[in-house]
């Protein structure tokens, strides 16, 4: 059975991670903007007067003096407000005016200005406005997209999905690694990789230009990307962006491990809306027959089509490159993909664009 990663709780989380169920939780001090004396206080509160029934209750229960608007919005967008009943966008738009209200009371009952039973009615009365506008507003929740992005930015973290989930069944015809599979690559191997940048960090050069070494994520890890000046420049914008990306380049097996070199960066929701022109096949000879390079052949006479193939020949440190001809072009599909990876070995096979690959 698998174990999930639950996203902070206002009523649930601790501290730190704490189990849930069969799960792990995310603790409150994982939340940026979110203070140790804040948790100290908001958990105090729960334990001794019981869970928050409404957002209302949180604002009205805790001590807003600990508990800031910074603090409030990052809780609502990683979703620690999600099982008191609001969209977090809904809440995003009502919370200011729902904390304004309560502080204001805080402030009237410590001063002693007013009368608790002076003010309850109206007071109420105010609270249940917004309550109810944010109730009956029909602001829908942020889309996928954006939910995410909010998690990554509080929590630092990917927590309800992934980017990369929405293109998994794409992402096996445009790249040919991922970050389990590129370990198994030896140095200079061409290679396309589809995944998130998570970290970026830049290097001047003796030449005073910019490099960057980028982390990139996948679905199952990380990779080292290298990227230098001149497509750094290039693809600034878009490696300093929440969009998954296509990045093509070779291996780096140097002795601190696996690192890839970039020569291209792509959004990947381009590359995979693209009819694909080019489809390439890798050979190595030191792994496959002239029997298997014969069946290869008849495969492709059997999923003819439009498409450019050309054949990766490897052995040893040494490679070449063959042009199938126009006699030999092909239908790039998921069956061909998936039949020609059975014969030559997993990733053998990857469809591109010509396009992409000459800008």
């Amino acid at each position: 059975m698998g174990i999930d990663v639950l996203p902070p709780d206002i009523n649930e989380s601790k501290s730190d991670f704490s189990v849930t169920g069969e799960h792990i939780r995310f603790g409150l001090a994982a939340v940026k903007n979110v203070g140790l004396g804040a948790i100290d206080s908001i958990i105090s509160v729960r334990e001794e007067d019981g869970k928050f029934a409404t957002f209302e209750d949180f604002c009205t229960r805790v001590d807003l003096r600990k508990i800031n608007k910074r603090m409030i919005e990052s809780l609502i967008k990683c979703g620690a407000f999600d099982s008191l009943g609001f969209r977090r966008s809904q809440l995003m738009e009502y919370y200011e005016g729902i904390v304004d209200t309560a502080q204001r009371r805080q402030k009237e009952r410590s001063s002693g200005q007013t009368s608790f039973f002076d003010h309850m009615e109206g007071e109420k009365n105010a609270h249940l406005d917004i309550i109810q506008e944010c109730a009956l507003s029909d602001i829908p929740e942020w889309d996928h997209k954006e939910l995410l992005a909010h998690e990554k930015e509080t929590l630092g973290f990917y927590i309800t999905g992934h980017p990369l989930l929405r293109f998994a069944e794409q992402l096996r015809t445009v790249a040919n690694v991922d970050s389990s599979s590129i370990n198994d690559r030896k140095d200079r191997d061409t290679v396309a990789f589809g995944c998130v940048v998570s970290n970026i960090r830049e290097v001047t050069t003796k030449r005073k230009d910019v490099m960057a070494y980028i982390t990139c994520e996948d679905l199952r890890g990380s990779v080292t990307v290298i990227c230098f000046a001149d497509l750094y420049s290039k693809a600034f914008g878009l490696v300093h962006s929440e969009e998954p990306v296509l990045i093509k380049g070779s291996i780096d097996a140097g002795e601190e491990g696996i690192k890839m070199i970039a020569s291209e960066i792509v959004p990947l929701g381009d590359a995979v809306e693209q009819p694909y022109d080019v489809a390439h096949f890798t050979i190595d000879v030191s792994k496959s027959s002239a029997a298997d390079i014969e069946s290869l052949r008849e495969l492709l006479l059997n999923h003819k089509g439009k498409c450019d193939g050309f054949i990766r020949i490897v052995n040893g440190n040494s490679e070449v490159v063959v042009y199938l001809g126009r006699d030999l072009q092909i239908e790039p599909t998921d069956k061909l993909k998936g039949e020609a990876d059975s014969l030559l070995g997993t990733g053998a096979t990857h469809f591109s664009y010509r396009t992409i690959e000459t800008e």
